[in-house]
Parts: C-alpha cells; structure tokens; sequence
C-alpha cells in the first residue's frame, strides 16, 4: 500500500501525450542540433570572411581618399613652383577653391612660406548649425573662407575672407596681431624634411577643433632651397562616415588606430576627441565611451590579432581582427574589426527555429486526435480539481456545474458541491483565516491555545439597548446587520479577526490567528474607519427620522492567551486573559468621559508618530489592579492618509496637554482656568468638563501629599 502511494502520478491526457512525443522529440532534436552545428561553421566562416571583406574594402577606400589628396597636392606643389613669388597674391587661391570644388572629400588646401612664415589657406565650410571655424563668426551663407596670414604695411595680419564663390564676398575678419606660423607645425616639419608626400599623423585642426590628417609636400627652387610647403587636410570625420558605411553586421564597428593607438577613424567621430588638459586631443582607444572597442584593443596584446572573446559591459561574444595597413601608405596604421557573433548565428537559429517549428506543427497535428479524445473524459476531472483548489483557498462564493457522461465522475460532482455549500455555511460562524490556516495544516482541531501579543478591540452602540426598546425585533435586527455588516468589513479589510458579537458590541482583534507586525497600526486605522462609517450610518438614519447608533470605541494591546476554546465536539476561537477585560472596562470608560475612541498606554507607544492621541491621565478601571495611560484616538498623523488630523486638533490637543500639566501640577487655580479656556475654545468636551469638576473638588479639599493623579472608578 505504501509503495502504491510513493508512485508518481500523472494526468492522463498528458501520459498520453508523453508516450507520443517521447518517440518523437528526441529525434526532432538530435535532427536540429545536426543542422545547427553544420550552420555553426559556416556561419563562423561567413563572418571571417565579411571581417576580411571589411578590411580590404577600408584599405581600398582610404587608398581611394588619400590617393587622388595626394596627387591634389603634388599638383598643387607643381602649380606653386611654376607661380614662384607671385604665390603672395590673393588671386593664386582660386585654383585652390576650384580643387576644393572638384574634391568634396577634401577639408582645406594651403601653404606655407618658409621665408617669413607667410600663410596661404582656403577652407570649406561646414553647413549652418554644425560645428563652425573657433573663434570665427562666418555668415550663414559663405561657402568658403580665405585665410592670409601676411604682412600688410609692415605688420603681420591675419584675414579671413568669406566668399559664396570667387569674386562674392560676403564677409572680412581681421587680427591685427597673426600668432599662427606654420613653420611649427607638424605638417611643414614633415614635409620639410621628406621628399615627395609626406602624411602628418592625426591631429586637431586649430581652426575648427576636429581631427584629421594632412597630406603636405615641400615647394624648393631650381637649386634645391626650401621655399615654402603645399598641404591638404581631410577631416577624419570622413573615414569615419567611410567606416560606418561598411560596418560588419548591425552591432559591428571597424575603426582605424595610428602608431600611438590613436583613433584615426570611427563611426562615431565626436568620440574620436577628448579635452585634455591643453585643449582638444585624440582620443585613445582606451579612452572612449565605446567598451566594446576599448576591450577588443586591450584583450589585444594578450590573445593576438584574430580572437573571439566576450566584450563590452554586458559581455556578448564578439568577433575581433586586427589587420596592418599595407606598407606603402607609410604609416603603420592599423585597421580593427569587431563582429557580434549573434549578428551571423541569428539567422542560423531562426533557420533552425523554422526547422524546429515545421517538426512540431507535424507533432501537433499528429497528436490532435489523441488530445481531442483523452479531452473528452479529462475535462470533467479538471474541473473537479478546480473545485479542490476553490476550496483550499475558501473562494466558496461560486457554483460550477460539471456534467459528465460518467456516473463515477458525476457521482464524485454532486458530493463536491455539497460540501462546498456545508464549508461556506462555516466560514460564515468562524474566522476565515483560522479555517484557512486548519485547512492548510491538514491537521485537527483541537483545545489550545497560545500566548501572543495581541491589539483588542471593543464597541458598544450609545443608547442601544434603550432605542429597541420601542422598536420590532424584525427591525432590531435588520439595523444590527447593516451595522455588523460595516464594521465587520472593516475590521477584516485591516487584517483583524472578528472574535464575537456580544448583543450590539463587537469584539475582534489583530495579530491571529496570523502574525501581524504592524497590529497597533492596523487596529488603529480600523477604528478610525468605523468610527467615519458610524458617523455616515448616523447621518444617514437621522435624515430618514430613524434615532442614530452612535459607537464608542475601546483599545488595548498586551499580552494574551488566543486559540480553541470549548468542548471536543464544539469549540471557540477565541482569546482569554486579563488583557481582554482591560480592553473591554476601557471601551466602557468612554461613558464617563464622553468621547467615542479610548486607547491605552501601549496603544499610544506603538502608535506614537502614525496617530494624535489626546492623553486623558492614568486610570484604573473597576476590576483591574494595575493602573494604565488612558489616551483619545483623535486621527492620523501620516500625511495623505484617510481620516488625518487637522490644524485645528493639533492645536486643540497642545492647549489640552498644557491644562493637564497644570492638573497634575496641583495648580488647581492655573488647571480651572486652563479647562474652561479650552471648553470655551472649542465648545462641549467630555474630558475638560470632567477634568473640571476634578479641580473643583481638589480646590474645596485639596488630596494629601500621596496623591498621584490617578482616576479611580468603580463601576462598568
């Protein structure tokens, strides 16, 4: 028997299925894994392949960019040469512009003097809104700029000209003081000492603060002096748009690195300069924002020029090659290629996907039939199961009709849906919770209990018993339901467990049958609620010629014995002690100081900072030995929550807690008038009238040194 039980247990229609497809998946897989694998190599050798495409078309479009720039210049160089000194005047520029006309590619062409330091340039413009020339206010519609840096009646000026074309200018800038002498720059040591076209390393351009390269080639007479040097600037931006144009895959980059690991050229060319501590500089490619190009550079010097590695924040698999320039650009530049993996092993796995995808629309629709006919005897069973499950989590309000041809499952269907009428006939006499927790436990009543710290609750109805004196018992009872009705949702709403209704009192409290941290709190915000609901109900009776049911309202919290009380066939959960009677002599206290909402002690402490309470004195109810801290629960502190207190209480309880000081100072003269100040504020007020006719009686004989302030009371 205990062997039968130890058995695993499936559905029925799913054991059929499971025969079916556990023939027919493993062969479906081991078909796909196949073809993936198969894909897999060929997928890597097509992403070698397209890194190695990127390459030679980089190498091939920076040859088609640099070639045709360097030929610019030797003629250009040859064009000097043949003009000699008349170099020095404006109108040599023009063929400079119609060079800049005929190459968009290219930047600026200029040239320098080795003389006197003489400069010669003109540069293109970019288009309005972009990045403009530094320090430079061209207008909005020149297309060009002519830069003369030359002596002008014996003084160095430095002129800028803004023309559309040439002969139309539409702009003049000048510097009286020329501080810009291309002898000292890069390009013109480069080209001074090589012969033919010298290639200056990336650098920012001073007059537009982007990088780029220069291509420059020294001008000499017959005899072999140094006349001045002829160059032309390209933007590196334009390798960059270059770059970006042949990315490997979509999450691909290909970028160029010069001798000091430099970025020469990316997609992104705002990332390819950095503000250093003496202005603009070329970034490093340990430098930019970009981790999976940083990473690829620095995983570099330790696994070689080709390797697979994860880069990048989130660590995806990338591709990596780096590949040298050819040696005949002159430059050991070197070309760097990253690759997503994913981007070439997506399509395999959508192909293989396809695959898997036809293999199990063929396994679906050979398993249809055997699924529609198990459905036909496991669909009464699923519901019954359902049922099971309303039941363990006490959803007992709906009635499902399950129909079956079987007499054995129909049978079974009926003896559900009585039980479920029988089990919410009892969550209606118990707690819920505590028929949950019984339920859950699979365990079986019986009679104990435990102690706990628990928050009690008592109500009473004002007047009550007097009112249905003159009224119908239909009608007595029809009022207590609609009251109980509001209470009860309430207090449940706020995580607190009705104990009993006692005549028109309610007993509940918080923190069982489940724990409840917060069950000060919880209770707390409770009473409020019913006390705003009591109100409503009040009003609402008044309007329609009905005598009100105003509710008072007692509060403790302390220590208590909760759980099964009775007899083995009958029993009560409920909770016994000393700290109940407390809470409820404290619920009666609210007649002798005409308010609706009383709290002790350990009430206030926990609620201290959530709630104003308006403290009344210690007192010390008939029956109980011990006196405790009486408080009015007079609202909520939190901001933004319901039922707050407001300007006005707060101002009301600071006035009542300097009168009850001056009480409890004996300074009964300082106490009356501190009362009656108050009543005469904020009108009629149980305690200050009662706390009044204290100080009267204290005035005529005044207590003897023992006394401590404590309310004595006799009665209920």
């Amino acid at each position: 028997m205990s062997e039968r039980s130890e058995r695993p247990r499936i559905r029925l229609r799913v054991g059929i299925a499971a025969i079916f497809l556990g023939i027919m998946l493993p062969l479906t897989g081991l078909m796909t894994t196949v073809l993936y694998r198969q894909n897999s190599h060929l997928a890597a050798e097509l992403a070698q392949n397209a890194m190695d495409g990127a390459t030679r078309d980089v190498v091939s479009g920076v040859r088609n960019l640099l070639v045709p720039m360097a030929r610019v210049v030797d003629l250009s160089t040859a064009f000097g040469k043949a003009e000699g000194e008349k170099l020095r005047r404006v109108e040599t520029l023009r063929p400079l512009i119609d060079t800049l006309e005929a190459f968009p590619d290219l930047y600026a062409l200029f040239f320098g003097f080795a003389k006197d330091g003489a400069f010669y340039e003109v540069i293109r413009l970019p288009p309005p809104g972009g990045k403009g020339l530094l320090g430079r206010h061209p207008p909005p519609e020149a297309r060009f700029a002519l830069r003369i840096i030359d002596a002008v009646e014996g003084e160095v000026v430095d002129s800028w000209i803004y023309i559309t074309a040439w002969g139309d200018v539409v702009g003049v800038e000048r510097a009286p003081k020329a501080v810009y002498d291309p002898r000292r720059r890069s390009w013109y040591k480069a080209a001074a000492e090589t012969p033919g076209v010298a290639t200056s390393g990336v650098h920012v351009f001073s007059s537009i603060g982007k990088p780029g390269l220069t291509l420059s080639q020294r001008l000499t007479t017959d005899d072999g002096a140094l006349m001045g040097v002829f160059a032309a600037d390209l933007l590196t931006e334009t390798l960059s748009r270059h770059l970006a144009e042949r990315a490997v895959g979509t999450k691909g980059r290909i970028f160029i690195l010069d001798e000091e690991n430099r970025l020469l050229g990316y997609p992104d060319p705002e990332q390819a300069v950095i503000q250093g501590p003496e202005g603009l500089e070329i970034a490093r490619v340990d430098q930019i924002a970009d981790r999976v190009v940083a990473d690829a550079a620095r995983l570099r010097t330790s696994l070689g020029d080709r390797f697979e590695a994860g880069l990048g924040a989130g660590g995806e698999t990338y591709l990596v090659s780096f590949t040298p320039f050819p040696e005949d650009f002159g430059k050991h530049w070197t070309i760097g290629v990253v690759a997503a993996e994913s981007d070439f092993i997506a399509p395999l796995r959508r192909a293989s996907l396809r695959i898997l995808l036809i293999g199990t629309v063929f396994l679906i629709l050979a398993g249809a039939g055997v699924a529609w006919a198990s459905r036909l005897l496991t669909r009464p069973i699923e519901a019954l199961t359902g049922e099971v499950r309303d039941i363990e989590s006490l959803n007992l309000t709906a009635d499902t009709v399950i129909r079956s041809a079987v007499i054995e499952v129909h049978t079974l269907a009926e003896a559900f849906s009585r039980m479920k009428a029988a089990l919410r006939c009892f969550a209606a006499y118990v707690p819920k919770d505590l028929v949950r927790n019984i339920m859950n436990s699979g365990g079986v009543a019986t009679i104990d209990g435990e102690r706990r710290p628990l928050t009690i609750l008592f109500t009473d109805i004002q007047g009550f018993t007097h009112t249905s004196e003159f009224m119908a018992p239909e009608d007595v009872a029809h009022r207590l339901s609609i009251y109980f009705e509001m209470m009860s949702g309430e207090i449940i709403q706020h995580r607190g467990t009705i104990d009993k209704f006692i005549g028109d009192a309610v007993m509940a409290f918080w923190n069982a049958p489940n724990l409840d941290d917060d069950h000060v709190v919880n209770a707390c915000r409770t009473v409020l609620a019913c006390r705003a609901l009591s109100e409503q109900l009040n009003h609402d009776l008044v309007a329609n010629a009905f005598p009100p049911m105003p509710t008072r309202f007692g509060l403790h919290s302390g220590m208590a014995v909760v759980g099964n009380v009775g007899c083995s066939d009958r029993m009560q959960y409920t909770a016994l002690g000393a700290e109940v009677n407390l809470a409820s002599r404290i619920e009666g206290l609210n007649k002798i100081f005409g308010t609706s909402i009383l709290a002790t002690g350990p009430v206030e402490k926990e609620g201290r900072g959530h709630f104003l309470f308006r403290p009344l004195g210690v007192v010390a109810p008939a029956g109980v030995s011990q006196p405790v801290p009486l408080f009015e629960l007079v609202g909520a502190l939190e901001p933004g929550a319901p039922y707050a207190a407001d300007e006005g209480q707060l101002q009301a309880c600071s006035e009542w807690n300097a009168a009850l000081k001056l009480y409890l100072a004996q300074d009964w003269a300082g106490a009356a008038q501190a009362f009656e100040a108050y009543l005469a504020a904020h009108g009629e007020d149980g305690p200050a009238s009662l706390y009044l006719g204290l100080v009267a009686g204290h005035r005529a004989a005044p207590p003897g040194e023992g006394w401590d302030g404590v309310l004595h009371f006799e009665g209920k």
